[in-house]
């Protein structure tokens, strides 16, 4: 029976060829992933582990307790950051991933630096910068860069060198600077940490020092760490990112390997049924069913073997450019054994799992069916299998009724998405009864469209299940696209409702252009309120506080901001209560709701930067996810968290000419943004949006394995039919008909998919926007333009998947084809 096998395929190599490709495309995917989830980190944060640092200090620092640890023994290097970018030829800030307000420093050899090129920068008018910001702004060593400080500074400074930075801790508090200063002494900074190298006791007197000099910084948090804990951190930083990557990668590997597994096991299905009569010879002759069942997951097994390691190969080639989508430094390809035995792994248990139905229906051959000529049967949907469906669609249709409910909570919410994807799977379980639904109707109107259309239709109703199989591929993919489609419109329709609704078109606001967390002074709102025309000139800013309610506590950020500024130069649509801060607190709908608070309740609000105010919920507002927040009275925050300004409202009587002035008032100014209504909306939407581009560029890689399926299916399927394409070309059936024909049935299987994935996925899509955005379930929006390019996709894609198969078959001899037999 093994040498059955193996000469069988190796008379196939065309066959085999498909089914590799299948299971490598799959496997490919798994390794790149885990590779780039190990890589990634490990590149990272390697150098932090080897830091020379004995013992680091950081916190909100006071004068004093700098000077204590400068007397310490050992040497100390003093950390500083302040307000600078790279500004480009363009005039526009060059994008960083560290925010503005702390992106210069003074350069140091204390191997926070690791010089990639040039030299380090000595005295005031030369610097180096990050790699990645260099090369965005087109800079070399040499060069003279222009860099923007505070107050929209600006200087223009000689690049000596390029450097990766090495962090010492490792969260968001140390950030990486993008410009170093050879001396940045004249500069207004801020002390973020102080690291101390060498001398006996350190640690303790590193300590002990902290604990003398606290009693004059009360209010600031300081935190002390040794090399050790440092270490320690890292690793543990390691080990988290590394866990988040991967769980991030690996669902879309396994995603491809679902749909893969879905074109191995329609492979399989056609192989055996092209094989029967070979099958039944076998039986004839002696061989037992378990026999042929073993034959069958042998088979499987060696080609998971080749076919994994194809794939693995593929994805070691392949898994620098995801590096490359991931992270924008250079790191390490990291190769580790388990990263290639989990593809292997999952080529072998994928592949024998996908075979096992194969498998049986190989063993179930009757000697007898030795003595048929058509090797070809179509294959009815089983009523068991309709009951299944039915009942998985009616139990995901009864369950979300009851969960949708836009004010449950995250229980229901779960339940209600864990059901809409039991109505995705009841979609494909029923696939194959739909098929034999539509296909009546289809067929007659295929009537009218002429023979290629007829044999077509024809053909892929022949064996419902096949072509639900091959279309089912198609299906999965289009569901996640349209789901994560109508989800991401949703959103942006939402988000753009409530900046509508929250900033009137007569406000001009003010916004940081340095980055995510950027924050603008005090200066920019005295020169705002000194621009002729305007009336009013309203800061808020933004915190991290933890909200004390009655059933517990929570961390939210809270806005605050002037009562005067509610109701004029930002209008929340009220829900409930009043909009007076001086009354209490004004909350968003989203976060009452799942706080449990209403007006009247009482609330204590605690500031992260020190402070603390109780009051009661006077309003509710409507508000997104996103823009959800507590608007708090200015008044009564400490100025301290007043200082991080996010934006700044203004108006006056002639609002288009207040704008332009202020466009005027801050033209030299990259680290400003004047925007409008219009503005904020376009840059939340999009914003938005750009977040959801990696999704669909992974689900575009299941939907490219699942229109290499329908290639796959048409191929066997030419192959299988070799007799009846023979006959058609002998009845005077000429070339271009038998291609057509082909074409037709790539589009009828690629439609079908189509159709049921958009419909499907929408209706997903609908139940994720109710159970994450806490909306109506009937409230989403329908996404026309990726309805309309997963049609037009699918069309292309289909007419380009048949190409092959249309040739081969329309190649074919008729006389050769009948002799065959």
């Amino acid at each position: 029976m093994r040498k059955a096998m193996l000469r069988d395929l190796a008379a196939h190599k065309a066959r085999v060829a498909m089914t590799l490709v299948a299971i490598a495309l799959g496997v490919a995917a798994v390794v790149a992933s885990w590779i780039a989830s190990e890589s990634i980190p490990s590149g990272l944060v390697t150098s932090q582990v080897n830091s020379r640092v004995d013992v680091s200090v950081r916190g909100e620092l006071s004068t004093a307790q700098v000077e204590a640890l400068r007397q310490l023994p050992g040497e100390a290097t003093v950390v500083s950051t302040f307000r600078a970018g790279v500004v480009a030829e363009d005039g526009k800030l060059v994008d960083a991933t560290t925010v503005f307000d702390h992106a210069g420093t003074g350069f140091d050899d204390s191997g926070r630096f690791d010089l990639k090129a040039g030299k380090a920068p000595s005295g005031g008018d030369e610097i180096a910068l990050r790699a990645a910001e260099a090369k965005s702004a087109g800079l070399r060593v040499g060069d003279a860069a222009s860099i923007l400080l505070a107050d929209g500074e600006r200087v223009e400074l000689k690049l000596t060198g390029v450097y990766d930075y090495r962090p010492l801790w490792t969260d968001d508090k140390d950030p990486a600077p993008v410009v170093a200063f050879g001396d940045a002494s004249g500069v207004d900074a801020t002390v973020a940490r102080v690291d101390l190298t060498g001398g006996a006791g350190l640690e303790s007197t590193a300590v002990d020092a902290v604990r003398e000099n606290a009693s004059d910084s009360i209010g600031r948090r300081v935190e002390v760490a040794d090399a050790r804990e440092l270490a320690e951190a890292t690793r543990a930083e390691l080990a988290s990112d590394l866990f988040d990557l991967r769980m991030m990668l690996l669902p879309f590997a396994g995603l491809a390997l679902l749909v893969g597994m879905f074109i191995i096991a329609n492979t399989f299905a056609m192989l055996v049924s092209q094989r029967t009569r070979q099958l039944a010879l076998l039986r004839a002759v002696g061989a037992k069913r378990g026999q042929v069942r073993r034959t069958v997951r042998l088979e499987a097994l060696v080609l998971a073997v080749v076919g994994g390691t194809i794939g693995t190969l593929a994805g070691i080639a392949a898994a620098p450019a995801l590096i490359g989508m991931n992270s924008s430094e250079q790191v390490p390809l990291v190769v580790s054994p388990w990263g290639i035995a989990v593809g292997l792994g999952c080529a072998v248990a994928v592949t024998v799992l996908a075979s096992a139905g194969a498998a049986r229906k190989a063993a179930s051959v009757a000697p007898m069916a030795a003595l048929r000529v058509a090797a070809r049967t179509a294959t009815q949907t089983r009523g068991r299998r309709v009951y299944i469906g039915l009942g998985l669609l009616l139990a995901s249709v009864v369950t979300v009724g009851v969960t949708a409910d836009p004010t449950a909570g995250t229980t229901k919410r779960v339940i209600a998405m864990c059901a809409a994807g039991l109505g995705a799977v009841a979609v494909l379980v029923l696939a194959p009864s739909l098929l034999n639904l539509v296909q009546r109707p289809l067929r007659a109107l295929a009537g009218r469209s002429g023979p290629a259309a007829r044999l077509a239709m024809r053909s892929a109703a022949a064996d419902p299940r096949r072509t639900a199989g091959t279309s089912g591929a198609i299906t999965i993919g289009l569901i996640l696209v349209c789901a994560f489609a109508t989800l991401n419109a949703t959103l942006g329709d939402l988000i753009a409702s409530t900046v509508r609704d929250g900033v009137p078109t007569s406000t001009t606001v003010l916004e940081a252009a340095g980055g995510q967390g950027a924050t603008l002074t005090r200066d920019e709102v005295d020169k705002a309120k000194a621009v002729a025309g305007v009336s009013m000139v309203e800061p808020v800013s933004q915190a991290i506080a933890t909200l004390e309610y009655p059933g517990g506590s929570a961390r939210r950020n809270v806005s605050a901001v002037d009562p005067e500024a509610l109701g004029t130069v930002l209008t929340p649509r009220i829900t409930e209560g009043s909009d007076d801060l001086r009354e209490g607190f004004v909350i968003a709908q989203n976060q009452a709701t799942t706080l449990g608070l209403a007006v009247g309740d009482r609330l204590t609000v605690r500031l992260e930067l020190g402070g603390e105010i109780t009051a009661r919920v006077a309003g509710v507002y409507e508000a997104t996810e996103y823009s959800a927040s507590v608007y708090v009275d200015a008044d009564r925050v400490p100025e301290k968290a007043r200082e991080g300004i996010t934006g700044v409202y203004v108006t006056g009587a002639d609002p288009a000419a207040v704008k332009s002035a202020l466009r005027d008032t801050f033209a030299e100014r990259p680290d400003v943004r004047v925007s409008d209504q219009r503005s904020l909306v376009a840059e939340a939407v999009e914003r938005q949006r750009m977040a959801f581009v990696a999704f669909y560029a992974m689900f575009g890689l299941a939907l490219l394995i699942a229109l290499f399926g329908v290639v796959n299916t048409l191929t066997l399927s030419v192959m299988e039919r070799i007799r009846e394409l023979g006959v058609l070309r002998a009845i005077g059936a000429n070339a271009k008909l038998v291609r057509r024909m082909v074409r037709v049935e790539s589009l009828v299987i690629a439609l079908f998919g189509s159709v049921l994935g958009i419909v499907a996925g929408v209706g997903v899509g609908a139940v994720m926007q109710q159970a994450m955005l806490g909306q109506a379930l009937w409230t989403f929006t329908v996404p026309w333009d990726a309805v309309g390019l997963s049609l037009v996709g699918t069309v292309v894609a289909a007419v380009l998947a048949a190409i092959w198969p249309a040739r081969r078959a329309a190649r074919a001899d008729p006389l050769a084809a009948i002799a065959a037999e």
